[in-house]
Order: C-alpha cells, then sequence, then structure tokens
C-alpha cells in the first residue's frame, strides 16, 4: 500500500481556503490594491473563489491516495465564507444588501 501524501490539490485547496478568509480583510486595508471599482469586484471575487475553493477541496477529498487535513481545512474555510457572505448581502440592514 502507497503512503497517502499531500500533492497540490491540497495545498491549493487550504491557499485558496486562507485567501477566501483574508480577502475581506486585506480589501478593507488596501482598498486600492484589492478593490477593483466598486463593492461588486469585492462580492465576485469572493464567490468565484469560494466555489472554486469548494471544488479543488471535493475533488482532493475523492482522491485515494491523497491525505485529506488540508482539504478538509480548505472546505470548512470555504463553507464559513459562504454563510458570511449569505449573510452580509441578505440581512436587510447591512449598507451593501440589494434590499
Amino acid at each position: 500500500m502507497k503512503d497517502k501524501k499531500y500533492s497540490w490539490i491540497s495545498y491549493t485547496s487550504f491557499g485558496l481556503g486562507v485567501f477566501v478568509i483574508l480577502h475581506p480583510i486585506l480589501a478593507n486595508t488596501y482598498p486600492k490594491f484589492f478593490m477593483v471599482t466598486q463593492y461588486i469586484g469585492i462580492t465576485l471575487t469572493q464567490y468565484i473563489s469560494i466555489t472554486l475553493t469548494i471544488i479543488v477541496s471535493v475533488i482532493a477529498l475523492l482522491k485515494k491516495n491523497e491525505k485529506k487535513p488540508l482539504a478538509i481545512l480548505g472546505l470548512i474555510m470555504a463553507i464559513i465564507m459562504m454563510i458570511f457572505a449569505g449573510i452580509l448581502l441578505y440581512i436587510s440592514f447591512n449598507k451593501y444588501s440589494p434590499y
């Protein structure tokens, strides 16, 4: 039996998860570099990053000879940010809410 090890998929999943968590913080700290033109830029970046993180994490979890902890952490970070972004967009008293 082969030893399980981390591959680039696990590291990518974890790295994207960290980016998803840090992106709003960096966008507020350095808006000139992380905001495209409006709030829509950060929103699209978040949703694309969350989707990519979930896809890459699931691929890493389905591989047989892959260690799972980094993929699980990436998936957890993506799900946390998905819930957080959903709450921010759908609470009506938030200034960024479309309602």
